[in-house]
């Protein structure tokens, strides 16, 4: 009866884990329960940037000045494998998987994957959406809601759908060079008063 708690599925896949980390089991598993509880704090802190640190102690590599919006899961088994860069911007219950398997009975045909998920500056994330693993999102640029990201998005682009696509190229360089040449006006306003 003891037996029939934990499933073999269970076992199996949590062993497989810890042994890809080189850990022991119970390791492993207080390592995984501690993160379970930062990822739970995590999706219901009312304060952003907490938000943020909650997934940092998980794991994630995130930046500065990144808003995480709420219930948003980072891979649960490798949140290590994940990087958000400075400014970016990640709606309410999106998803970002560095991994993939098949079931028991397809393992073989289908076995464990493990690669990088990388979110560059200044990229926003709007709810709802998918990220797969081996994903790069290009630096600037706009995820549409409820979309599902399973290749590379280049830099200052909106790409939307299932599977997303570009469908635009942001104009961003621009705007910076317009900010730049403000700032620069505004500094030489200020040393000839």
């Amino acid at each position: 009866m003891a037996s029939d708690v934990v499933s073999d599925r269970d076992k199996i896949c949590f062993g497989e884990i810890a042994d890809h980390y080189h850990e022991n089991k119970i390791i492993f598993g207080i390592k995984y329960f501690r993160k379970w509880v930062l990822e739970r704090l995590a999706s219901t802190c009312p304060i952003p940037s907490w938000r943020a640190k909650f997934h940092r102690m998980r794991g994630v590599n995130i930046g500065k000045n990144v808003y995480i919006g709420y219930d948003v899961i980072f891979d649960r088994i490798h949140p290590e494998m994940i990087t958000i860069e400075d400014f970016v911007e990640i709606g309410d219950r999106c998803i970002l998987s560095s991994h993939s398997r098949g079931s028991l009975t397809t393992r073989k045909a289908y076995p464990r994957t493990i690669e990088p998920i990388i979110i560059r500056r200044g990229v926003s994330v709007n709810p709802g959406c998918i990220i797969t693993q081996g994903v790069e999102i290009g630096e600037n640029s706009i995820i549409g809601i409820g979309s599902v990201v399973s290749r590379n998005i280049s830099p200052n682009s909106l790409a939307l759908g299932f599977p997303a696509k570009v469908v635009k190229k942001l104009d961003v360089g621009d705007e910076e060079k317009k900010e730049e040449k403000s700032e620069t006006k505004t500094e030489v306003k200020s040393e000839s008063c």
